[in-house]
């Protein structure tokens, strides 16, 4: 805005304060305004409006009987003379001066009310210093709090806490995944639960896919003694491609260091979070045995049947064959390492089963009774099994009875494999009656028979022993 030279009292002295015209030091502070015979001065001119004055720099304005002092925080409303009231800091009288606007804040000052037709002179006025003093008419407000500031300010430390969460919560997932759910962990639970001798959970951790009788060996009675089970289990390698893991291992077994190899296949998320790594293949070895007699065996002191094909499987352990638990057999006890990996024997066991003294004493008692019933027979043949028939007489043309009676029982004998006997010796006496070739009746006493040979097969089930005679 230009200045109006042609204002009153732009160049003349001013009344109020003698001063006999405003001197302008520099540039637009030389420039002096007084609307309807008022004056404004810049540096330490004054501005009175109507007889009014404006003090910038500590100077009085005094509209229409009031005194205002910006520096000294004084202001007088109309009819009051108390120069000591203080003005609140940034508040002003209604209708009077407040800063125009954007204007404000770099030192311009318009009067508002009365007078608003004040021209304001061209460039920015404002007191040395670039302001007016706190609390003055024209000075800049306090710029008010930005509450999105706030918000922002907030939302980016939740933001950057969730952040940090986020990443220590994926850190402790990956190290949880690892040592608890990852492929090495789930071997070294496996090994372990084998090494303690629960069977029944290996089973669980790992499907055998056996039938029962198949998995006889697979029990926490085969491995309840201490001595019998794997030690000191390791996993010494890992290797893990996508959803595919291979971990070595080693343990010991009779004073011996074993290996072995496991394969696994990650199943996807277990618990939300972790991986679901299972185990392919149960660890389980082949327990071979030919047992002389029949299938069964026992094997750390649980009776088990191998089957016809004599084989079972079983957690690496050291396996103790027995004989069956039988009155019958007896065995020497033979012992199966079953390891894995490059030390592993594949060898079988040979149980060989010998009759004891209780087979030998049921087969002589059954035989003897097949003798009594072959002998209450009084006809001339009986069952062929006796080896008892009288068909012909020298002297007798016909024989019509025979009284047989055992006055020895042949001596049995059973094989070592006890599957078969034969008998050796024995004695007896034939009493006979019948007609001579003039058909008279007689009867007369045999030659005692006094070699008496048996000979059959054994068959052993549990507690029945069966006699099959040739």
């Amino acid at each position: 805005m230009a200045t109006d030279e042609n204002a009153p009292g732009a160049q003349g002295g001013n009344p109020a304060d003698n001063t006999g015209g405003a001197q302008p030091p520099h540039g637009d502070q030389g420039a002096s305004y007084s609307p309807q015979g008022g004056q404004y001065s810049p540096q330490d001119g004054q501005y009175s409006p109507q007889g009014n004055q404006y003090t910038p720099q500590g100077n009085q304005y005094t509209p229409q009987g009031n005194q205002y002092t910006p520096q000294g925080g004084q202001y007088t409303p109309q009819g009051q003379s108390d120069a000591n009231a203080q003005q609140p800091q940034g508040q002003y009288p209604q209708g009077q001066y407040t800063p125009q606007g954007q204007h404000a804040p770099q030192g311009q000052y318009a009067p508002q009310g009365q007078y608003a037709n004040a021209q304001q002179p061209q460039g920015q006025y404002a007191p040395q210093g670039g302001a007016y003093p706190a609390g003055a008419y024209g000075a800049a407000a306090p710029a008010a709090p930005n509450p999105n500031k706030k918000k922002i300010i907030l939302i980016s430390s939740i933001a950057a806490a969730v952040v940090v969460l986020l990443i220590v919560a994926t850190v402790v997932i990956n190290v949880i995944n690892g040592s608890q759910y990852g492929p090495q962990a789930v071997v070294d639970k496996y090994l372990t639960t084998i090494a303690s001798g629960n069977a029944k959970e290996a089973n669980k951790m790992v499907d055998t896919g056996l039938k029962k009788e198949k998995a006889a060996l697979l029990s926490d009675k085969v491995l309840k003694e201490k001595d019998s089970r794997i030690s000191d289990p390791k996993v010494t390698k890992t290797s893990t491609q996508g959803d595919s893991a291979r971990v070595a291992f080693s343990y010991k077994l009779d004073g011996t260091t074993y290996d072995g190899t496991l394969t696994l296949s990650k199943q996807g998320k277990q618990a939300v979070f972790f991986d679901d790594w299972k185990i392919d293949k149960p660890l389980l070895v082949d327990v071979a045995a030919y047992i002389s007699q029949g299938t069964e065996a026992t094997v750390n002191g649980v009776n088990v049947d191998f089957g016809e094909e004599g084989i079972l499987q079983a957690y690496p352990g050291i396996y103790t064959v027995s004989a069956p638990e039988s009155k019958w057999f007896s065995a020497e006890d033979q012992t199966f390492v079953a390891g894995t990996g490059s030390k592993a024997s594949y060898s079988s066991i040979e149980l060989n089963l010998k009759p004891t003294d209780a087979l030998t004493e049921e087969v002589q008692s059954q035989l003897n009774a097949m003798i009594d019933e072959c002998a209450k027979e009084t006809s001339k043949e009986v069952d062929e099994n006796c080896d008892m028939d009288v068909t012909y007489v020298i002297g007798m043309s016909e024989v019509s009875k025979v009284q047989r009676e055992v006055v020895e029982y042949p001596t049995v004998t059973v094989d070592e494999s006890g599957r078969s006997f034969e008998t050796e010796g024995g004695e007896i006496k034939y009493t006979v009656t019948g007609k001579n070739y003039s058909g008279e009746s007689i009867t007369g006493d045999l030659e005692p028979r006094t070699y008496w040979t048996f000979y059959g097969d054994i068959t052993v089930d549990g507690d029945k022993v069966t006699l099959e005679f040739w």
